[in-house]
């Protein structure tokens, strides 16, 4: 009796060891990020343009004719237990040309998990802005609902972010780093998909890699002409009026 009571224990300790080494503590996760430019430009032409209905329609027809339906660009995030460092797979990514997105296209993330603190560089037009303040706060509602997503079993949450944009995220609680792309964050793992269905975006990851990091800065931090985000948001909405691209659908992908 006294072999069967270690041999037990001995199978419950390797079986715990092995769950525990299965959770991962920093790494590396390619996003794609994708945007129905048809459902965007559409919206852009009726809050801006002032065409009457028939006229948006040919515009429209045209435009989908000689333009691909989605936007797909591709971010990096990496990751470790403190923090997370989240930016363009390649450094010279350009917004299409067929595309009025000017703005937030190659944003770079650097939040501190501990201190709650991120830094943020974002590009409008021609002008690039730093950005430091407190890591967003989002009030999650988890679900049941699971789905795989990169090889991770990912739970589903949901949320209302700038008032009332519907989001939807799932998350792996596996990796046990509480980040995500973009802003995203706070959920018991890490985002590993986010959809947000009225605005026409989501962003998934398509591979999830485990590496050790070395420390993640991002080169810009020294710089003295550092805005608040209310600061940083202010000064887009100026710009946006006098390029007469001061829209709810721009506006929130900046503010994203």
């Amino acid at each position: 009796m006294r072999y069967f009571f270690l041999t037990v224990s001995l199978l419950l300790s390797v079986q715990l060891s092995a769950q525990h080494s299965s959770f991962m503590r920093s790494g590396k996760i390619l996003f794609e990020r994708s945007v129905n430019k048809y459902t965007a430009v559409e919206n852009f032409v009726r809050e801006t343009s002032g065409l009457p209905a028939n006229d948006i329609y040919n515009y429209m027809q045209a435009f989908r004719a000689g333009a691909a339906q989605f936007w797909t660009s591709y971010f990096e995030l990496r990751f470790d237990s403190t923090h997370t460092l989240y930016q363009p797979q390649d450094p010279n990514l350009k917004y299409p040309d067929d595309f009025y997105v000017p703005v937030a296209y190659k944003n770079k993330v650097l939040n501190n998990l501990t201190s709650r603190e991120s830094f943020t560089v974002r590009q409008a037009f021609d002008k690039t802005f730093y950005v430091k303040d407190t890591m967003r706060h989002i009030r999650w509602k988890l679900t049941e609902e699971m789905r795989d997503i990169a090889g991770h079993q990912c739970r589903r949450a949901n949320a209302l972010i700038a008032d009332s944009i519907y989001v939807i995220a799932w998350y792996a609680d596996d990796i046990l780093t509480k980040g995500g792309p973009e802003s995203f964050n706070g959920l018991p793992g890490m985002i590993l998909g986010v959809a947000i269905p009225h605005e026409h975006i989501t962003i998934f990851a398509q591979q999830v890699q485990e590496e050790a990091m070395t420390t993640l800065t991002l080169p810009e931090q020294s710089r003295e002409d550092v805005l608040t985000h209310a600061t940083f948001l202010a000064q887009i909405k100026k710009m946006l009026a006098q390029f007469r691209l001061n829209y709810s659908w721009m506006k929130f992908f900046i503010a994203m």
